[in-house]
């Protein structure tokens, strides 16, 4: 991306920032001094009003005006007003004018409109200088026109850096600032998705576990399903306070033990959601492939929440008694898993997965932010196939 400077000598040849709105008063304040004095000076030598210096003056007050415009107009206008001052004997003003266009031009012009403006400005100086009947008079004050022409130039200049880096400062602030709002955005929706993965699926299991043993009605089924849903509401305020613990600045909650499947293995993980699936009644057949201990623990925690948003999913849409496929691989350079499971009732499994979309934008997010790709949807047999591949393995 082009700087500020870069972006500002890059426009036309007419192009010109607006004027600081004090400069221009002190700019017209400094020329009607400058033009009072001339008229003044005039009368007192010749003791009469001197018009040609009055309305080339005025003209060159329009030329100031200008200035609260466009300064490339203005300094054109000015031009003009101090060639016409060669035949009107109006030094002062000429003088000033000159001196104050160059300097404004190098503040807020383009480089081939304000070095185009230095060189016609010093081409009158000449001019000028040269209409003076005594040649030493015309050398000194050639000297300190062009030291006065070209401080001003410099001075200009100066200002004009100041302003670039000005500018450039506030440009950087603003995509520090940007980038600041998109990460904590970022940060948040990947909070809100963990939230999510940890509270929907044991949620999940204990409803689902509640209602297995409603159904079965036995002694033995409410047992295990109070032990799985111990365990379940266990794991999630594990999982809970571990995020808690990361949100405080101060990091004060003791550390958990890292021996549950909230450790975020994909390994761990396949085989208690597994577990948990066959007690809800599921038959489940998973299959790992590859070396899944190459993964990075990024990589583990990324398949880990995608495969606990498939089974959370399976274990409320595709009804009791139904079967589930799991396969988890990592390859070479990639890894991926794939979650198939048949539905009760195909019509049924539509409408309530499609309810919110949320679970399965998280699966897509997750597998993008590695680099992997996330499909949905029901194949040719009508499993319900959930697909994540491409996922880089660093």
């Amino acid at each position: 991306m082009p700087s500020v400077a870069e972006e500002f000598e890059s426009q036309g040849f007419w192009y010109a920032r607006d004027l600081n709105k004090w400069l221009l008063v002190v700019v017209t304040l400094l020329f009607g001094i400058a033009l009072g004095s001339d008229i003044i000076l005039e009368m007192l030598e010749g003791k009469s009003f001197p018009v040609e210096i009055a309305m080339a003056g005025l003209l060159s007050v329009g030329c100031v005006v200008l200035l609260w415009v466009r300064v490339t107009w203005a300094a054109v206008v000015g031009l003009i007003m101090v060639a016409v001052s060669l035949v009107t004997e109006g030094l002062a003003y000429s003088l000033v004018l000159a001196v104050l266009l160059v300097g404004v031009g190098a503040m807020v012009t383009t480089k081939l409109f304000r070095r185009s403006l230095l060189a016609a400005t010093l081409i009158w100086t000449g001019f000028l200088t040269n209409q003076l009947e005594d040649p030493t008079s015309g050398v000194v004050l050639m000297a300190i026109m062009v030291l006065l022409i070209m401080g001003s130039y410099g001075l200009g200049s100066a200002f004009r850096k100041v302003t670039n880096a000005r500018l450039q400062s506030r440009r950087e602030l603003e995509e520090v600032e940007a980038r600041h709002r998109e990460s904590v955005a970022a940060e948040r929706k990947s909070i809100a998705r963990d939230l999510h993965d940890i509270v929907a699926h044991d949620i999940t299991i204990i409803a689902m576990q509640s209602r297995a043993a409603q159904m079965a009605d036995t002694e033995d089924s409410y047992r295990n399903a109070v032990e799985v849903i111990g365990d379940s509401s266990r794991a999630a305020l594990q999982d809970l306070r571990r995020m808690l613990n990361l949100l405080r600045e101060d990091g004060a909650l003791e550390d958990l033990p890292t021996s549950s499947a909230t450790e975020l293995d994909i390994r761990t993980g396949a085989e208690t959601f597994c577990a948990q699936l066959r007690g809800l009644g599921f038959t489940v057949s998973c299959e790992l492939d590859g070396d899944l201990s190459e993964l990075s623990r990024s990589v583990h925690a990324a398949l880990y929440r995608i495969l606990q948003e498939c089974t959370t999913n399976v274990a409320r849409y595709a009804g009791h008694g139904q079967t589930c496929w799991i396969r988890v691989w990592a390859g070479e350079k990639e890894a991926g898993l794939t979650v198939t499971n048949t539905v009760a009732s195909r019509r049924r499994a539509v409408s309530r997965w499609s309810s919110s979309g949320a679970g399965l934008i998280g699966i897509r997010d997750r597998a993008a932010a590695f680099g992997g790709q996330a499909r949905a949807g029901f194949d040719r047999k009508g499993h319900w196939v959930v697909t994540v591949q491409g996922v880089k393995k660093d």
